[in-house]
């Protein structure tokens, strides 16, 4: 195990916060509101169990660790063949099987092992919306039990080899085996680094996922093993951005032939094997929790699409530091510098592109324009270096600026808009830290921006519009908003205060972080009873 700046297994933990490529080691929305929750209840001890990819994808945390988080585990899900993180080797058998089954019945065990596999993913595959909680413990007793299923059985075991050749005949005609092999092998081997945190688990009171996924199903099994209760807050929808991720990936083959099937038209075979793994996690990932925490309307309604039961949904939106951004406000009668300010990962799904031939379109009209980027670039370098050639092809070397990483307090005094063209948020700390500062929005019409920018209820819409949102993927619309934002002196003042009005009135954090001490003692974590009473 990669041990972190703050391992310590005997650290006894209220929250344990299960953490997939986000805190402490990227910065973003989700790592921002997942350093709100730790600093905002210094009372409580959190834990961090964070997957990541690879070791060598990570650095020194990208945050100062406080003193609440009393303990910090790094766990790496590509690679799982070689090494399993608890640092013990891979292929290592059960202690327990070997301890309970004799030699002459163990491949009795293992048919039965395999045949119990066998019809839990049937059980997935004919099945659709919410999920019987069965069917979860079965899994987790399978990877975690006396006689389970162990990495070496997926990557040895003759049993495991007849399972995938058996699955691979439900391909269509002509997929290669070579490919699908390494697919089952690739989406599976991860699942059997879970087990090993959960067998050598951090001690907590209660486990926090923040996606579905694998820290999604990590909770699951950790209730299941614990009794402790169990949490899920999802921000993006992690199936919805996996499939977009999934869409765009080149190294699964396309089919032989035209295949179309349910989950998702016109993709191929290996894609939607991709697809259906991840959508089976959610659903058992929503099972087991004990209450399922959005952000928005459209992402309840998401949820309970992909599984999640309604009665166990409640809304909680993002929330700011009000405090902090206020004292950055430019005085009302400031110029506005016409700059665009992106601050976001530069990745494929915030649509980076598009920003950048936008701003060749908003330069023709108001020369003096200039579109900043800032966030980190090494995410996705192979996009990073094709949005800098896009940049220089359109001859705006000067004009679209890779800033990296900034605080947004030190960006927002410079800038005339916030700016997001992705294909999928949640709903936006960015903007909403913007709001605070006195920035409009010009967002894509993804996520919960519609609600950010125009409001939900009446007496939110009475409040006014707080910048434009348009169709993603559309320069030429992105455009004509953004001029028609910075070009109007009275049409800009109206979206700022609109924008001061509506994050004072619903988005600070002080009420954010209350509900979710409600929410931690109404699920008995006697460390935010008492001061949530």
């Amino acid at each position: 195990m990669n041990r972190s700046p703050r391992y310590c297994p005997d650290a006894h933990a209220d929250v344990c916060l299960l953490l997939e490529g986000t805190y402490p080691y990227i910065r973003g929305g989700v790592s921002t509101w997942v350093r709100q929750i730790i600093e905002g209840m210094p009372d409580v001890r959190f834990s961090i169990i964070f997957l990541g990819s690879r070791a060598a994808d990570y650095d020194e945390p990208a945050y100062t660790l406080p003193d609440n988080l009393v303990h910090l585990e790094l766990h790496f899900l590509l690679g799982a063949d070689e090494v399993n993180q608890s640092g013990s080797p891979a292929d290592a058998e059960p202690a327990q099987l070997d301890a309970r089954v004799p030699w002459w019945r163990r491949g009795r065990v293992n048919a039965r092992r395999f045949a119990s596999n066998d019809e839990l993913h049937s059980s997935l595959a004919v099945t659709d919306g919410a999920l019987d909680t069965a069917v979860t413990a079965g899994f987790t007793d399978l990877m975690t039990g006396p006689a389970r299923i162990t990495d070496k059985d997926l990557r040895r075991s003759r049993l495991s080899w007849e399972t995938i050749r058996s699955k691979y005949g439900e391909a269509p005609p002509g997929v290669d085996f070579n490919h699908y092999f390494w697919t089952v092998r690739g989406m599976h081997a991860p699942l059997f680094v879970l087990a090993d945190i959960v067998r050598y688990r951090p001690q907590a009171d209660l486990y926090h996922a923040v996606s579905t996924g694998y820290a999604g199903f990590l909770g699951a099994m950790l209730q299941r093993e614990t009794g402790k209760p169990y949490l899920i807050s999802e921000h993006g929808i992690y199936t919805k951005e996996r499939e977009l991720d999934l869409a765009q990936v080149d190294w699964i083959p396309a089919d032989p032939e035209p295949y179309r099937v349910g989950i998702n038209d016109g993709m191929s075979h290996l894609r939607n094997t991709w697809i259906r793994f991840f959508r089976s996690l959610g659903r058992m990932s929503y099972s087991k929790a004990d209450r399922i925490f959005t952000l928005y309307e459209g992402n309840r309604l998401r949820q309970i699409e992909d599984g999640a039961p309604a009665e166990k949904i409640e809304i909680i939106p993002n929330g700011v530091d009000v405090q902090r951004f206020r004292v950055h406000r430019r005085a009302p009668d400031a110029a506005v510098p016409p700059v665009l300010a992106l601050i976001g990962r530069v990745v494929p799904i915030k649509d980076i592109k598009t920003f950048i031939r936008a701003m060749r379109i908003v330069r023709s009209v108001i020369p003096e324009a200039e579109g900043w980027l800032i966030g980190p670039e090494d995410e996705a370098p192979v996009y990073t270096e094709e949005c800098k050639s896009l940049a220089r092809s359109l001859d705006l070397d000067s004009a679209v600026k890779f800033l990296g990483f900034r605080k947004p307090e030190e960006i927002f005094p410079q800038i005339g808009l916030s700016v997001l063209t992705s294909v999928s948020e949640g709903q936006p700390l960015v903007l909403l830290e913007g709001f605070a500062t006195g920035i409009p929005a010009l967002a894509t019409d993804v996520g919960s921006c519609t609600d950010l920018v125009h409001g939900i209820t009446p007496e939110d819409r009475a409040l006014g519009c707080a910048g434009a949102v348009v169709p993603i993927a559309n320069p030429a619309r992105f455009a004509a908003a953004a001029v028609a934002l910075l070009s109007d002196r009275s049409v800009w003042e109206s979206a700022r205060d609109a924008a001061i009005a509506r994050v004072e009135a619903h988005y600070d954090d002080t009420g954010m972080i209350e509900r979710y001490r409600m929410a931690y003692a109404n699920v008995g974590l006697r460390a935010a009873t008492d001061k949530a009473a």
